[in-house]
């Protein structure tokens, strides 16, 4: 759902600015599965659900809501979830739905109570009611971030109001949405940041930089990372190789290729010492060591040690792991709550994990499980829902009958 692949690439290094420049230092930095690849969750009490090569929602009594009608569907966030049906998107909402009809050539998800939808080749946005609220006209266009949308024209950016006027006009060369007051703009290869008025704050002299978090951004001088605050003052000098945005009041840095974490003042609460380190959620992140997987807090105490073949990040309180060739889901004590005897087959396209347990397809979820199985013939039409020891049977029109 981005503009290209070549334009998704350019914003998806600038905006994950780190792991670009460990990819520039030619480091292979391993990344952990992402947690929606491993497993079913629920969403707005809706999970995704495939029958037939069709996907619809089931909610958490395992009862089909929505019918499997789409060619591909996203979870649901606040109440909406996009929906692709012959090239075609829009939103759906819990009862089913559609928010518009199915006339986009893509669509983005919300984000501060608007949508990036693309027509004919054109970006603008709607709203959580459905109603354009900016004609699409533009070029490019990102998601509305503290009341200003980025938008791009002949190849260059400025940034409009809710109302679809212009207020920045089109005149970066490469721009970020704002975020803390402040946006990342690029001039002749060099990256400053401009305020709401357009007005530049920061003279453009880095050779990357993030936005704003927590009051500081990482940039990149000198071929050296560090921390400036608003006025454009280090607050970490430039001595890392990397140091990622700032989140739940840390930073992942790297040094001599090894991952620590460093707070607002520069002090180093993990000393660079992991060959990977996830970002913080809930103050818990991956690590690797010696070619083990691991999880610790950010405070630096590794509260489940590096035993793992392979681990995912914490969701519902619960975590994906892998050791000796079985695939486990593990809780905040380590302690192994569910397990597959086999490594699961990755759905990358669904998003969905298909392990093997007792000759059932079975899907997790992070409170209950979920198990699918099917019949021996391997009719996608006839699955069968275990959900708390109760069977159900979903016909090949949708209709669920207990078993």
């Amino acid at each position: 759902m981005r503009i290209s692949v070549f334009v998704g690439l350019i914003f998806s290094f600038f905006t994950s600015y780190f792991d670009s420049l460990a990819q520039k230092e030619h480091i292979e930095e391993p990344v952990a599965p992402k947690r929606e690849s491993i497993g079913l969750f629920f969403y707005d009490g809706m999970a995704k659900v495939n029958i037939g090569g069709k996907y619809g929602f089931i909610n958490r009594q395992g009862i089909l809501q929505i019918p499997c009608q789409y060619d591909m569907v996203s979870d649901f966030k606040d109440g909406l979830a996009i929906v692709t049906e012959n090239n075609r998107h829009s939103f759906i909402r819990l009862d089913g739905s559609l928010l518009t009809p199915l006339i986009f050539d893509k669509c983005e998800p919300f984000y501060n109570g608007f949508a990036m939808v693309s027509f004919q080749n054109k970006y603008g946005f709607i709203d959580k009611n459905g109603r354009i609220v900016v004609y699409p006209r533009h070029d490019f266009a990102m998601g509305f971030s503290e009341g200003l949308g980025l938008v791009g024209k002949d190849g260059h950016n400025g940034y409009i109001d809710a109302k679809g006027k212009l207020v920045i006009d089109y005149q970066f060369e490469f721009s970020l949405p704002f975020s803390e007051e402040y946006a990342v703009f690029m001039k002749n290869g060099k990256f400053g940041y401009i305020n709401k008025k357009g007005k530049v704050v920061i003279e453009p002299k880095y050779e990357l930089a993030s936005s704003f978090h927590e009051g500081v951004a990482s940039v990149r001088l000198d071929n050296r990372a560090g921390v400036i605050d608003k006025k454009g003052n280090f607050v970490v000098k430039p001595t890392y190789q990397t140091v990622r945005s700032f989140k739940e009041g840390v930073a992942v840095v790297m040094r001599n290729n090894k991952f620590g974490v460093i707070d607002h003042q520069g002090k180093e609460v993990i000393s660079p010492r992991y060959d990977l380190l996830d970002d913080f959620e809930d103050g818990i992140a991956v690590f690797k060591i010696n070619k083990k997987y691991g999880f610790v807090n950010r405070l630096g105490y590794e509260f489940i040690p590096a035993t793992f073949d392979k681990a995912s990040a914490f969701d519902q309180g619960m975590a994906a792991v892998k050791l000796n060739d079985n695939f486990h889901y593990i809780d905040l004590e380590g302690r192994i709550v569910y397990t597959s005897p086999l490594d699961p087959k990755y759905d990358e396209e669904s998003n969905i994990v298909i392990a093997k347990l007792d000759k059932k397809k079975g899907y997790i979820d992070g409170k209950e499980k979920i198990l699918v199985s099917l019949d021996d013939s391997f009719t996608p039409a006839r699955v069968v829902l275990l959900i708390n020891s109760n069977e159900y049977v979903i016909s090949s029109a949708g209709t669920l009958t207990s078993k």
